[in-house]
């Protein structure tokens, strides 16, 4: 499998934090983890009286949230019925994930409010473009440094989708997300490594100002996206 790691649990999630590096004769390649876990609760083959070990959407979200959401790749193990194709059951309950992943981050907050953002940088704006291509840079030899987003009205959100730029590198070593309260920053939560995707989820807070506020990284900070979503309890985007 090249030069990917596994986490082999079998359960599909990946134990925070993840560092997707490997060390080969003294030089780092950035390579992502990958976890896998059958579409079927606990076996990874079709029986003919087995349709009700498929797992349930919220497993699979769950799933998502704690592999993609820790910078890893997901496998989903698939296996072919009688007939040699993948049993119907199987497919719906895919196209349901597929559906409800591309439901849950298709309105970027961040994105969607871009036109009412109090006037950014251009750079600032690379990470909040929805474009992974482009990125926001920190200062130049920093270890410590902010990404503020700024709106013009307050919105309430949830959850955080926070991406590195990995060509040299995954620098950043602590974070938080910090919404100003009107006298004063406040962290809703906070964390270690970010890496190829990060996402956080925290009971809903509504502020006009949000930050990323990197702590610690090891050389200047490189953020692709910094997204923000509302998600309510069954996983949908408000």
């Amino acid at each position: 499998y090249g030069d990917a790691r596994w986490v082999g649990t079998e359960s599909g999630r990946v134990p925070y934090e993840n560092w997707n590096v490997i060390d080969r004769h003294g030089y780092l390649r950035w390579r992502p983890v990958e976890a896998d876990t059958p579409l079927r609760d606990l076996h990874w083959f079709w029986h003919p009286s087995d349709e009700a070990s498929v797992k349930n959407l919220k497993e699979l979200l769950d799933t998502y949230d704690q592999t993609i959401g820790h910078g890893a790749q997901l496998m989903l193990g698939l296996a072919p019925d009688r007939r040699g194709l993948l049993p119907d059951s199987d497919v719906a309950r895919l196209k349901e994930f597929g559906k409800a992943v591309h439901d849950r981050y298709a309105h970027n907050l961040a994105l969607k409010n871009v036109s009412a953002h109090v006037p950014a940088s251009e750079e600032l704006s690379a990470a909040l473009d929805g474009n992974p291509e482009t990125f926001w840079s920190a200062p130049a030899g920093s270890h410590h440094s902010t990404l503020d987003v700024n709106f013009a009205r307050p919105i309430t959100f949830n959850r955080t989708l926070t991406m590195e730029w990995l060509n040299d590198g995954q620098r950043v070593q602590k974070y938080s997300i910090d919404i100003w309260t009107g006298k004063e920053w406040r962290s809703v939560t906070s964390a270690e490594a970010i890496g190829h995707e990060k996402i956080d989820i925290f009971p809903a807070v509504t502020a006009s100002r949000v930050r990323l506020n990197i702590l610690s990284s090891t050389d200047a900070a490189v953020i692709r996206e910094f997204q923000i979503y509302n998600v309510d309890e069954s996983g949908a985007a408000k």
